[in-house]
């Protein structure tokens, strides 16, 4: 037989089996993975470490020994899996021991480690069967950890979020971290596992019930610039998308989010195709692209109240929804009629091509139905199939006017508040259309296909707190403290010749 070690515990292989003495017992497999996994991440520690100074050995063992450590890490998951069923298995009744490190169906977790521990406060989905995405943070702070772990702890995070997350707002989330591609996806994704966590989310809410207690709130808080980010459970940049109906433009436009200050994305005209004779040369028909830049401006809400209103009220709860309100007004103006110019593009404002409307010059606005048929026929195929409408609701009630017998210009009756369809593409109302005028060259309505008009959110909502609001004129206190919050959103049109405006002629 042949001597074979394990650690501390000595036995010996027989017929190319281990075998271990009865007394001392054998380490379990779970044990042994373990410690290899101490191992990676003491050596780890040590690379990655502040006051070492790294070179591109160390570089490149890291990232060897980061394979390793997820390579041993499911090792370690399926084996104690193994070792929690064969204890089922051995229990005479099923059951396991009041004792026992696991629970009926769930995940073995050794001493000591949090692995399999999920909080169950604030309403997360958490079981003992899965895993803590919000483990080591410090490693996901540090990126020490590969692209794919960080994706994929964040998408057991949104899985696991409160209860409060409509199904929405997770698919929203989760197509966030996977379609943003590794680099920008793993950004994002350490944002939510940042941001995420309830004991993340409980110290947001101290903070915000005692902002002056800021000492304690930093221990679990990321600073940002004196201020804290909002929680991605509560962010409207990260997750409310469906803003409703008076703002569609989340809903039908493009939504791009960036980790960094711009968002590039490439334009072109496509290439030509041509007959080509037998043996003849062909031609260059190359295209040529052109960058398309959007850049996230900075927008901010200020609300502010007496200290015995926030002392006395449920305030935490209360600033999400005042911030996602004023969040959703401002950008609903901005994402219809903005200049570009410290603001997002509005679509009205980036589509250049105008149709005229066929009524007497300042007179009427859209007074014939040959007045859609004419916008309709102005855009491209290319953009048609997909087209949608964005007008004022008095520009769809003057349409349902248009004809009064049910003849061939018949649209809707009136006990659809807000007909769905026109001409085969989705109407929706914007608020924020330009007041309904006569006056010649007032944009009535926009249609165009949606999908080719971006916007893009800078993750990462922040809030600062004023403890002392003073009177601008004698500086003296008021008795009052304030909220700050801000973000970044930027928005324009990837293709302006995907739209067409109407316009009083």
């Amino acid at each position: 037989m042949q001597e074979i070690r394990k650690g501390s515990i000595v036995g010996y292989r027989k017929n190319g089996r281990p075998i271990y003495p009865i007394k001392g017992g054998a380490p379990r497999r779970s044990e042994l993975i373990k410690q290899k996994l101490d191992e990676i991440k003491t050596e780890l520690d040590v690379l990655t470490s502040d006051d070492h100074e790294a070179t591109d050995e160390d570089i490149a063992r890291s990232e060897t020994l980061i394979k390793e450590f997820d390579a041993e890490e499911k090792k370690f998951n399926t084996a104690v899996e193994i070792e929690n069923r064969m204890k089922v298995i051995r229990s005479s009744n099923f059951e396991l021991p009041a004792n026992d490190e696991t629970q009926a169906g769930g995940s073995a977790v050794s001493p000591g480690d949090d692995r399999g521990t999920v909080a169950r406060t604030r309403g997360y989905k958490g079981t003992s069967h899965l895993r803590n995405p919000y483990e080591n943070l410090n490693e996901v702070r540090r990126m020490q950890i590969t692209p794919n772990e960080t994706i994929s702890r964040a998408l057991d995070a949104i899985e696991q979020a409160p209860d409060f997350l409509e199904d929405y707002q997770r698919e929203h989330a989760t197509a966030l971290v996977q379609r943003s591609g590794k680099k920008q996806g793993s950004a994002i994704a350490r944002h939510l596992l940042m941001t995420g966590s309830p004991e993340y989310f409980e110290a947001f809410e101290e903070y915000l019930a005692d902002p002056t207690n800021v000492q304690r709130a930093a221990l679990s808080l990321t600073s940002a610039n004196g201020g804290y980010l909002v929680p991605f459970t509560l962010d409207p940049s990260v997750i409310l998308t469906n803003a409703g109906s008076v703002n569609p433009y989340r809903q039908i436009s493009t939504i791009k989010s960036t980790a960094t200050n711009t968002w590039n994305g490439v334009a072109s005209a496509g290439m030509n195709a041509a007959w080509l004779a037998e043996a003849a040369v062909v031609g260059d028909n190359s295209p040529t692209f052109s960058n398309i830049q959007i850049t996230p401006q900075k927008a901010a809400a200020w609300v502010f109240g007496s200290y015995e209103i926030l002392e006395d009220s449920d305030f935490a709860t209360e600033v999400p929804r005042l911030l996602a309100d004023a969040k959703d007004r401002l950008e609903e103006n901005a994402f219809a009629v903005g200049t570009g110019s410290g603001m997002p593009k509005g679509i009205f404002t980036a589509a250049t091509t105008t149709v005229q409307t066929n009524g007497t010059a300042n007179t009427t606005g859209i007074s014939v139905v040959k007045d859609f048929y004419d916008l309709q026929a102005a855009l491209p195929p290319r953009f048609r199939s997909g087209a949608s409408w964005v007008t004022s609701l008095q520009a769809i009630n003057i349409a349902r006017g248009f004809d009064t017998a049910g003849g061939s210009s018949y649209w809707t009756n009136l006990g659809q508040g807000s007909p769905e369809r026109l001409l085969g593409g989705n109407i929706y109302e914007s608020t924020s259309t330009p007041a309904y005028a006569v006056t010649t060259g007032t944009v009535l309505a926009v249609y165009g296909d949606f999908s080719q008009y971006a916007i893009v959110d800078r993750i990462g909502m922040s809030v600062m707190y004023e403890s002392m609001v003073k009177d601008p004129t004698t500086a003296r206190p008021t008795g009052q403290g304030g909220w700050f919050a801000f973000w970044r959103v930027g928005a324009d049109a990837l293709v302006p010749g995907a739209f067409r405006k109407l316009i009083a002629k």
